[in-house]
């Protein structure tokens, strides 16, 4: 169980990586940051809470949503994490997903991390304050990653909270 357990989050960890490194560095600093002022996003831009929740999600959140819910489906067979500890996700039957499970399926368990993201970006963006204040609703979301982590150590078929509500699992 514990082997299974670094396995899963190792996967998890280069599947982080490879998501911050094509989405991060070669889309949002290589291409956007190139073109900011062209198309008006200045820093000023970024201090409206709205302008920077949209700017995440359209550079980070929905890119790494599309990369898990794409490559663990049937069609790519896991995400290159997944593949290098021989790691796919089924269904409780046994099946490989189809892309929309996968979709409901990623977006419950990045829901954590979306909802920390409100914490940091509302009322005002915490890049923008004197004194950084993180909201009660940034641990909301770090704690919902935390169940999802002992959902994985505790329950007999090594499924969080987002496979038992989607019927899937990770073999």
């Amino acid at each position: 169980m514990f082997l299974y357990f670094i396995k899963r989050a190792l996967a998890y960890w280069i599947d982080c990586l490879v998501a911050f490194s094509t989405v991060m560095l070669v889309f949002q600093w290589a291409i956007l940051s190139q073109f900011r002022d062209l198309i008006g996003i200045t820093d000023e831009w970024f201090k409206d809470s709205i302008n920077m929740h949209l700017y995440v999600l359209l550079t980070i959140s929905i890119p790494v949503l599309l990369y898990f819910a794409y490559f663990d489906t049937k069609h790519a067979k896991g995400t290159f994490g997944k593949r290098l500890f021989k790691l796919e996700v089924k269904s409780v039957s046994d099946h490989q997903i189809s892309l929309g499970r996968s979709f409901l399926r990623t977006f419950l368990k990045l829901l954590p991390w979306e909802i920390a993201h409100i914490g940091v970006i509302y009322p005002e963006p915490v890049y923008f304050q004197q004194n950084a204040n993180i909201h009660f609703v940034t641990y909301i979301g770090l704690f919902i990653f935390l169940v999802y982590v002992v959902g994985i150590l505790v329950s007999s078929k090594r499924q969080t909270l987002y496979d038992r509500v989607v019927n899937t699992h990770v073999v």
